[in-house]
């Protein structure tokens, strides 16, 4: 039978909590540089690759080695007019531009290649940022982990629930540092919600609800940019595609003829399910691994996804607005949501019986609830809710930074557990998997614990939860009126006095 919460560990080792802001020259091996090579080097890579190359500049032990990307790239300014204005924009994307910035000779082929195994063949590369389309993540971190390398990955850290499975038995058996780059994990605002939660202070964890909307006329991620240089000359397309490649039994991606060269499918990716999650997976993951890490449960028991493809009628396969309703053992929901058709927000809450923890910039704040009477809040918020008391916690200045900071100490000190660790990451997978295919197929989904694996959902959950209501002894948290005493079956023609 499920158990109450239990208050596990924020992450599977109490390291992942005393992790600081501790100077590079504390840590062991400090006079060695990391040497970092980059898998993908579209517009998220360039914000990776401008961070190290400040951390270099500033005298940090960490220097860029190696550029790997399908697509020769462009380096350009260019309009766009939105919303009514037309700005002037620079553009440097791609493999070439990218070794451009690293300092890199183009025609180093050790260095700047099309081919990420090149880069992990070298035995001075250390670590890699993977920052490809989703489809390439596991089978590059695991390559990548097996080469002894130290992996920074994109969310989500890989794109089926198999392949997740097999980067965390990957990371266990290598030893090596990996963290998955959901940014806002860098924030200790998780770790103080969860040890809140763990003290009791709004007892029994029972739902809880976040959720990210957007609202762009062009269509969601119809903005990336496509340019005419994006040819089948200067993109290698079998190379992108994956379908060559196999990972956890399964083939990456789809051929050619399933998908043949299109600047959109290359550059607009998230649009189409053969690359991506679309909003479960690019909008969600975010909010499902922090809400849960602070929360104190890992893999949903139960989940059902709905949603539609209701506006943005372009092309795209994935929908345009997605509910996730994850349910667990500790007894315990969380609804996550999303829509690019509207930007009105939702509250990021997680409710106890005792109280309710609402997020905001900077901290959150607590609400107490009492039982006793019956009811707390208005059903409505016409007017604002004054909390009980608010918890500061002060942000990073830059989420990506900050996890940078700690992926590198981590990798010199030989530790682990990062901030965003993939038993995490393999968690928010699952999760985000499992709505895919409940979305697609119309049917609830379990998590075989024993097997690691999604299964086909039945009527037991229900089941179980109902059973237990009837055995005695199973009502600690309630106080049953008196005139509950008269409840139960007549027998021999007589009832409960």
């Amino acid at each position: 039978m499920p158990t109450p919460l239990d208050r596990r560990k924020f992450f599977g080792s109490a390291a992942a909590l005393s992790l600081s802001a501790a100077s590079y020259a504390n840590v062991a091996g400090s006079n060695d540089r990391v040497r970092v090579a980059f898998l993908g080097c579209g517009g998220r890579a360039q914000a990776h690759i401008d961070l190290v190359n400040r951390f270099a500049r500033e005298g940090k032990p960490v220097a860029a080695v190696g550029v790997c990307d399908v697509w020769d790239g462009l380096e350009d300014e260019y309009d766009i007019t939105f919303g009514g204005k037309t700005t002037r924009r620079r553009y440097a994307q791609g493999l070439y531009p990218s070794a451009r910035k690293c300092g890199l000779d183009r025609a180093d082929k050790k260095s700047v290649t099309k081919d990420y195994r090149v880069l992990l063949e070298r035995k001075d590369v250390d670590a890699v940022c993977i920052t490809t389309p989703d489809h390439w993540h596991g089978r590059m971190t695991l390559d990548a982990l097996s080469a002894g390398k130290d992996v920074f990955v994109e969310k989500p850290m890989t794109r089926t629930a198999e392949e997740a499975v097999a980067v965390v038995d990957a990371w266990k058996h290598t030893g090596r540092v990996v963290t998955v780059g959901v940014q806002s994990m860098a924030d200790a605002v998780w770790v103080r919600a969860f040890e809140t939660i763990r003290a009791g202070t709004i007892g029994h964890v029972a739902h809880a609800q976040t959720g990210f909307f957007r609202n762009d006329e062009r269509g969601q991620w119809r903005y990336y940019r496509l340019a005419k240089e994006m040819t089948p000359k200067t993109v290698d397309w079998d190379l992108f595609l994956g379908h060559q490649f196999e990972c956890a039994g399964q083939r990456v991606g789809p051929t050619p003829r399933e998908q043949p060269f299109d600047r959109a499918a290359f550059a607009q990716w998230r649009c189409l399910w053969p690359f991506s999650g679309g909003p479960f997976t690019d909008m969600l993951v975010h909010h499902v691994t922090r809400m849960t890490a602070a929360m104190g449960v890992r893999f949903p028991a139960r989940v059902a996804a709905g949603g539609g493809l209701y506006l943005e009628h372009d092309g795209r396969d994935v929908p345009d607005v997605g509910t996730v309703v994850a349910d667990y053992e500790e007894g315990c929901q969380l609804v996550v949501t999303a829509t690019t058709l509207s930007g009105y927000p939702l509250e990021e809450v997680i409710r106890g019986r005792l109280g309710a923890i609402k997020f905001v910039r900077g901290g959150f704040q607590l609400f107490k609830d009492d039982p006793a009477r019956g009811a707390s809040f208005a059903p409505r918020m016409e007017q604002v809710i004054e909390p009980a008391s608010v918890e500061s916690v002060e942000p990073p200045k830059n989420e990506t930074e900050a996890l940078w900071d700690n992926f590198l100490e981590c990798a010199r000190a030989r530790r682990q557990w990062t901030f965003s660790p993939p038993d995490l990451g393999a968690m928010a997978v699952a999760t985000a998997a499992m709505a895919v295919q409940s979305y697609r197929t119309g049917r609830a989904l379990f998590w075989d614990k024993e097997k690691r694996a999604i299964a086909p959902a039945d009527g037991s959950w229900a089941e179980r939860w109902e059973k237990r209501s009837k055995q005695p002894g199973e009502q600690p948290a309630l106080r049953p009126p008196v005139h509950q005493s008269l409840a139960g079956p007549w027998l021999n023609g007589k009832g409960p006095e």
